[in-house]
C-alpha cells in the first residue's frame, strides 16, 4: 500500500526529482539556476569560507596527468572569487569505498590546478560536499545529518584548512516532516532535495522566498520537450537503480547469513550489475553504483 502512494504521488507531482541527474544538475549545475547553488553554498560553507557572492562552472570532467589514470566526472565542480574549488555530488547508492572515492576526487581537482613549475605547491582550497541517499555508517543511530572532515593531527590540532569534505545524509530527511518546523537553512535544503518531488507550494511558508524560487524552478512545467524527454529518462535509470539496490540488499541479506557471507555478498554484487546492463545503464554508472571498475563491468557484459 505504500508503494502504491508513493507510485501515486509521483506521478501527480508537478514538480523535479532533485535526486535524478538530470534534476540535481540542472538545478544546480547550470547557468541559469546558479542562484540555488550558492545559496546552498552558503548554507553549508559560510562559517567556513565566508559569504559566497558569485560562482564560476568549471568543467565536470577531470582527466589525469597520465593517459592510464582513471577519468572522474563531478556532478557540479565550480570555483568561487576567491578561487576556492568546490565539488558537489550526488550518491544515490551505498558504496564500499566512499571515503576514497571524494579522497581521490578532491585529490584530481588538486593535482589539475598545480602549475609547472610552482615549487611552493599553492593550490586553492578543494571543500567536497558529498549528498548521499542512504545511510552513513559514521551517523547511524545518530541525529547527526552531516559529517564534517578536516585535516588534524593526533592532538586535534589544525594541519591544513586546503582540503575539507562535508557529507550529507538525505535519509534523516522524512516527507512526513513539517518543512516550516524544520530549524535551519541547512535542514530545509536537505529535505527539499530529498522530497521536492512530493511537495506542494503549500508546504512552504509564503514568506520563505529562497526555497518558494526553487519550487517554482522545479516546476515540470518549466521544461522544455526536449527536457522532459531527458528528465524521464532520469526518472527510469533513477527508479532502475533502487530497484536493484532493494532487490539485492535482499539477496546478499539472504545468501549472506551464515559461513558464506562474503561469497554471497560478491555474488549478489555481480547480479546487480548483470541487472543493470540488462536495463542498457552506461557502464560509468553502474561503477559508480556498484564499486567495480569500468573494465569489470564490460567484463561481465561479455560473460
Amino acid at each position: 500500500m505504500e508503494d502504491e502512494k508513493i507510485e501515486s504521488a509521483r506521478i501527480e507531482s508537478a514538480t523535479i526529482n532533485l535526486l535524478t541527474d538530470f534534476g540535481f544538475k540542472r538545478i544546480f549545475g547550470t547557468e541559469e539556476h546558479k542562484n540555488n547553488l550558492i545559496r546552498f553554498l552558503n548554507a553549508f560553507l559560510k562559517e567556513y569560507i565566508g559569504t559566497i557572492k558569485d560562482i564560476d562552472y568549471k568543467p565536470t570532467e577531470q582527466l589525469g596527468l597520465l593517459e592510464k589514470e582513471k577519468r572522474l566526472i563531478y556532478n557540479v565542480f565550480c570555483s568561487t572569487k576567491k578561487d576556492d574549488r568546490i565539488i558537489v555530488e550526488m550518491q544515490k547508492a551505498s558504496q564500499e569505498f566512499i571515503r576514497d572515492r571524494v579522497i581521490a576526487y578532491s585529490a584530481r581537482s588538486i593535482s589539475n590546478s598545480l602549475k609547472k613549475g610552482d615549487r611552493k605547491y599553492n593550490f586553492p582550497k578543494v571543500i567536497s560536499i558529498i549528498l548521499v541517499d542512504f545511510e552513513l555508517p559514521d551517523l547511524k543511530g545518530s541525529d547527526r545529518f552531516m559529517q564534517r572532515v578536516t585535516l588534524r593531527d593526533d592532538e586535534n590540532q589544525k594541519f591544513s584548512e586546503k582540503v575539507a569534505f562535508v557529507l550529507i545524509d538525505l535519509t534523516k530527511f522524512a516527507a512526513q516532516t513539517d518543512f516550516g518546523q524544520l530549524p535551519g537553512a541547512r535542514e530545509k535544503w536537505c529535505y527539499a532535495i530529498k522530497n521536492m518531488w512530493r511537495m506542494s507550494d503549500r508546504d512552504i511558508p509564503v514568506a520563505d522566498t529562497t526555497f518558494r524560487e526553487l519550487y517554482d524552478e522545479c516546476k515540470l512545467s518549466k521544461l522544455s520537450d526536449m527536457e522532459k524527454e531527458e528528465y524521464e529518462k532520469s526518472i527510469l535509470e533513477y527508479d532502475d537503480v533502487k530497484d536493484a539496490i532493494e532487490y539485492n540488499r535482499r539477496l546478499a541479506h539472504d545468501e549472506g547469513r551464515e559461513e558464506g557471507r562474503a561469497e554471497g555478498i560478491e555474488e549478489a554484487r555481480r547480479l546487480l550489475v548483470r541487472n543493470m546492463l540488462a536495463k542498457d545503464l552506461a557502464p560509468a554508472m553502474i561503477s559508480e553504483i556498484s564499486g567495480l571498475t569500468e573494465e569489470e563491468v564490460l567484463a561481465l557484459a561479455q560473460e
